[in-house]
């Protein structure tokens, strides 16, 4: 109920209402917080399974309690005595829009009392947009395909990118597919499809559990998809112009 609809049932003042309900009882108003999928038990109880297991091969790779000891060597090079990251390579699909506005953050500034106001106009997304698969290891991005407009991902177009990844593979992490490839993916219809199991069987790649609904273990989408986005819409949007004015 409102403040006012109580005021009105109880026949008292607003403020009176006001301050019984945020004083003295400690109510406040709060929005629900979002979620993108509510997890049933046995969800949460896969969760648990899985990230045991992950935590497990990553001790069993490193031969100790500690589960990996990252940094940064002589010239900024990635180096990680955990030999699961070395092996490992994650990705994941996203629709890319032709133009893709900025977000609040990234348009802040800093500003000094006496500049001026900064603004910025609303800009909406553009409707054109091509789907991009990209793979990547602890040492950069791999492999970025994108599919021509107007086509999406299913399995034996996934397998096609595999393909492309493993010669990308062969020339970008040379001596990798002999270790043996450890692959992260999340558990679309694509990548689950018999056609993409039977694909990943034949060349022996290992496949690191993903536990359905669970954004927080897909890595692409907390470090690489956002930036992605925005930098391949403003080269989809350069693409155009350039091909319009010639």
């Amino acid at each position: 109920m409102k403040i006012r609809e109580i005021a009105l049932k109880l026949k008292i003042p607003k403020s009176t209402v006001h301050e019984i309900v945020h004083d003295t009882l400690g109510y406040r108003k709060v929005s629900a917080r979002w979620v993108p999928k509510m997890l049933t038990e046995d969800h949460k109880l896969q969760r648990v399974e899985i990230s045991q297991r992950l935590l497990q091969r990553c001790q069993q790779d490193n031969g100790d309690e500690d589960t990996t000891h990252i940094g940064v060597g002589p010239g900024g090079d990635f180096q990680a005595n955990n030999n699961l990251f070395d092996k490992l390579i994650t990705g994941d699909e996203t629709w890319v829009h032709l133009n893709t506005p900025e977000t609040k953050r990234d348009s802040m500034t800093w500003k000094h009392p006496s500049s001026p106001v900064t603004k910025k106009f609303k800009v909406q997304r553009s409707a054109t947009k091509v789907m991009a698969t990209v793979f990547w290891d602890a040492k950069g991005v791999i492999l970025l395909d994108i599919l021509p407009q107007g086509q999406c991902i299913n399995a034996a177009r996934y397998c096609s990118t595999l393909d492309r990844l493993k010669e990308a593979i062969r020339r970008k992490r040379p001596g990798l597919l002999r270790r043996g490839v450890v692959l992260q993916h999340d558990n679309a219809t694509p990548h689950s499809a018999n056609l993409t199991q039977q694909w990943l069987q034949r060349y022996g790649w290992e496949i690191l559990p993903h536990p359905a609904h669970s954004p927080d273990l897909a890595l692409s989408d907390f470090h690489l998809l956002g930036p992605l986005k925005r930098y391949l819409g403003g080269m989809a949007f350069e693409t155009k112009m350039n091909s319009s004015v010639n």
